[in-house]
Formats: structure tokens, sequence, C-alpha cells
């Protein structure tokens, strides 16, 4: 068994959609012939954190954890001033004014010399084959290229999002940030081994001249045992649209409020049918959209219970982020729904990856994003003649490529070129 670094700062406890890819890769690695021990920060903040995380980790997994450098130090300079004032008030205002400080590449940046000085006596104590690295955030890439200079462990980087700023509410950038980002990038793809994009769009938009010819495209994907029968269908004559994920700024459910707002407004046949039900974010914007008789806001609930929800859906709803990432990301979602086995309605463009994959894939529909009318149109037609009026069937042989099992197997291959061919450069 070979042995991999995986350098992940989003990982159990943290409640994050990124955790989940770096769960599935180290639950699976062991199968495919590598051993990974985890490096991720240490006392994450309580509020990001679901405890029932930690149940889904593969017994046996090592997990080392690095603090952050302002909640390592900041406790102990306040000791210091003990006798003038309360040094655990002293310490929570120096830690969160120097980490807001101390923010490139991102707000992680206080987590790289630690977890830089924890990997090197990892490696010396039992070496490492191979460094796994994923981003966001980016500060996980600068720890593998310095670990991977003072080992002379080869490194490949994931970008399950891309570190040039997306132009997207959500994804904003400091001025410092926006200035020295770029050269840190750069600094890292010169040195990196390889190179993972979870779609072929991200690796085109990476600089082509200092990508290493090792290139791997590893979408995200689905467990099979998350969905291990289908769930019992909505009530006779009921239309149950679910929609589990996050509503920030540019990305979430705004064009389906919308969409059930203007059915409502024009008094449409069989409304009665339909039924919404979401979760992931604070109960509310139903109310505010007047549509909280037809929509159910169940607020974030666990993995276990977002999935149940999927598997009992007539329909799954999936938007995408605006800006860069309308054409070329796929979010993590994506895959559970095609997991769930249930048709799917998007709001994505007509060239996408998105739209791409799920023609490939079967069982969905699609209507452009902002097209509040076109997606009503869908929506009553689902009222008056049920999904299967509408929706194909999934294909099982394009939808066997994106288990957490297959794509693992990608990534033991991707670690094993690394390894082989340490750093060539296209």
């Amino acid at each position: 068994m070979k042995k991999v670094l995986v350098i992940a700062y989003l990982y159990p406890p943290i409640f994050n959609s990124g955790t989940r890819r770096s769960l599935e890769f180290v639950n699976h690695l062991p199968d495919h012939g590598w051993t990974p021990t985890v490096l991720t920060v240490d006392s994450p903040d309580p509020q990001h954190c679901d405890a029932s995380l930690l149940d889904e980790v593969r017994p046996g997994t090592r997990i080392e954890r690095a603090p952050l450098w302002t909640r390592h130090m900041a406790p102990k300079i306040a000791a210091k001033f003990a006798s003038l004032v309360d040094p655990q008030r002293l310490a929570g205002a120096m830690e969160w004014r120097v980490r807001r400080l101390w923010n490139v590449p991102d707000e992680c940046a206080s987590w790289i010399p630690l977890a830089v000085e924890h990997a090197v006596r990892l490696h010396a104590q039992e070496p490492f084959d191979a460094i796994y690295a994923t981003g966001w955030p980016w500060s996980s890439f600068l720890i593998a290229e310095k670990v991977s200079r003072r080992t002379g462990v080869p490194f490949v980087v994931d970008y399950r999002d891309l570190w040039k700023p997306a132009e997207v509410e959500w994804d904003k950038t400091s001025w410092l940030q926006r200035r020295l980002n770029p050269g840190l990038e750069r600094r890292v793809l010169r040195a990196a081994s390889g190179v993972i994009a979870t779609t072929e769009s991200f690796l085109g938009l990476l600089p082509q001249e200092l990508l290493p010819k090792n290139r791997f495209f590893i979408t995200n994907g689905f467990n099979e045992a998350d969905f291990p029968a289908a769930a019992p269908a909505p009530a006779s004559g009921h239309v149950r649209i679910v929609y589990t994920g996050v509503w920030r700024p540019g990305y979430g459910p705004d064009d389906l409020y919308a969409a059930v707002r203007l059915l409502k407004q024009r008094g449409t046949p069989n409304l009665a049918r339909l039924q919404i039900v979401v979760a992931g974010y604070a109960p509310g914007p139903a109310c505010e959209y007047g549509i909280d008789d037809i929509v159910e806001e169940r607020g974030r609930v666990q993995h276990a219970d977002a999935t149940a929800l999927m598997s009992g859906a007539s329909v799954l709803y999936l938007p995408v982020s605006k800006g860069v990432y309308e054409h070329a990301s796929m979010p993590g979602k994506l895959f559970e729904y095609l997991g769930s086995a249930r048709p799917i309605l998007a709001s994505a463009q007509a060239v996408s990856e998105v739209a791409k994959t799920l023609t490939q894939v079967g069982g969905a529909r699609r209507a452009d994003p902002g097209d509040v009318e076109g997606l009503a149109d869908i929506l009553a037609t689902l009222c008056q003649s049920g999904p299967g009026a509408i929706f194909s069937e999934r294909i099982p042989s394009e939808l066997a490529r994106y288990t957490r099992a297959s794509l693992t197997g990608k990534l033991a291959l991707a670690l094993d070129a690394i390894v082989q061919h340490p750093r060539s450069a296209a």
C-alpha cells in the first residue's frame, strides 16, 4: 500500500459541501491501493460543525489536526497579561483581528505555518509517496507546495472551485488577495506534479502554460450506500419538488420561488397538487414570497436527512451559481441528485457542464436561469400530468461513472501517475 498525505481543511466535523468530496475520497482510497493520512484543522468553529459527520469516517482512518497559528498563539500571548485583563477575552480579540489581517491567500492563511511543520514531522516518522491537496481554501495548496519543497514528495492539487475570483457576490476577495493570489497560484502550478479539476471547463480556465502534463478531470459523485432502495412515492396525486442546499447571493432557489409565486398569481389549475420541500437554509423566504402554504422550509438538516428528502421526491430542483460557474461548474449536489434516481429540474444554461451531464445521463429537464415563466410552465405541466409526462428514464451505464468508488479509482490512478512522473511540464 502506498501512502498519501491528504491536506483537507474541509473535513469532518466541518459541515460544508466541500467536506463530502474529501471524506469520500479518503474512505475509498484504501480499496485502491493507497493508505491516506488526513491533515486537517484542529478545533474548527463549532457553528460550522456537525459532529455526526465523524460517524461517516472509515474506521481506522488516520486523522492529524493542526491548529491555526492565531488560535494556537493567542492564548499563550494573552496569558502573559492575565493580571491586567481577562486572558480569554483578550485571546479572542487578538485572534479574530489577526485572522482578519492575515488573509492571503484566504482567511485560513494562519493554518499554513503549523500545518507545514506538522506534515514534515509526519513524513519524517512514516514517509509519504504523494501529497493530495484540495481547495478551497487555497492555503491547502500552499501547504502542499511547501511540504513538497522540504521533503521532495510530489503533490497534486484538486480544484473544487477556481482560485481566481468568480466575480459573484459570495466569492468576494480583498484588494491584497487580488494582487497577490495570482502569483501564489502560478508558484503552486509550477511546482505541482499534477492538477485535478471537477470539470473540464475548470481545467481549460487554468493558465495552460504552467500546467504539468498530469491533468485529470474527476467530478464529484454519490455514494450508493446513501440510496439503498427507492423511498415511498409522494401521496397519490401530489407532486413533491425537493431542493437541498444553501441560499446565498447568486446561488439558490430564487427562480423556483418566483415561478411558484407566478403560478399562484395566475390561479393555475391543480396547483394544490404541488408540494415544495427545501432544506439547507434558515426558514423565512417562503413567507416573503407569499408561498408558505406551498413551500415547507426545514432549515439545515444532517446529510442522512437530506438524502432521505431526495429519495422521497417526485422531482429534484437544481440551480447553478451565477458568473463563470454558471457554465463551468457542476454542483456537488447534482451527483447526489443523480444517485437518488429521481428526475431533475435544473435552472441551467443550455451550453454548460450541468446541461451536458444531464443530457448524458438522462432523466432531466432544463430551463434557462432567470426564465421564471419557462420554469412556471414546466411546474404547471407537472401539476397537470405528473413527472412521467415530461421526464425520460436515466441511463444506468452513464450513472455508474459517478459513484464515489469509481471516482476514487481515478484519483488513485492520478496519484500513481505523479509518483511515476513527479514533474513533467507541458
